[in-house]
């Protein structure tokens, strides 16, 4: 079912992020994530202002519902590949549709700049509570074989 009277639009240098900050903040804060609500903040607007990346907001009559973010890297084997880092709904709005009307404005995003694909990452925690590598294979992701390792510095 998709909700009533959704949008989904890009958060652009021009508009306010605040809509999309908020709805980060609070998916943070409920994913047990430690990173500060202000460097969130800070890096939604450095996202918004940035051509290769985007932040989406999706809106219904009672507010903003979702919000998803997506970056796109340069590589050898694939040219331009993008990751949707964060993609968030607001528990009271689950199952009406809005996770995948934001997936699709980050696919729209990245074939406009001719991207090979993309890739999302699923933490344990998210793979176990929500079941969201079931969703993702639903919509056509699938795991290619790879590792991926994180140094932090």
């Amino acid at each position: 079912m998709i909700a009533e009277q959704l949008t989904v639009r890009r958060i652009g240098p021009a508009d306010d992020a605040a809509p999309a900050e908020n709805l980060l903040v609070r998916f943070f804060r409920e994913e047990a994530f430690t990173t500060p609500d202000d460097v969130i903040r800070q890096r939604c607007r450095i996202l918004r202002d940035l051509e290769t990346c985007a932040l989406f907001v999706a809106e219904t009559s009672a507010g903003p519902a979702g919000v998803a973010t997506v970056s796109m890297q340069y590589g050898i084997e694939f040219g331009w590949l993008g990751e949707m880092g964060d993609l968030y709904v607001v528990p009271a709005c689950r199952g009406q549709g809005i996770a995948q009307a934001l997936v699709a404005a980050v696919e729209e995003f990245l074939r406009k700049r001719a991207a090979a694909g993309y890739q999302v990452t699923v933490a344990p925690h998210s793979r176990q509570a929500f079941r969201l590598t079931d969703f993702y294979r639903k919509l056509g992701f699938s795991e290619e074989g790879r590792e991926i390792l994180y140094r932090r510095f």
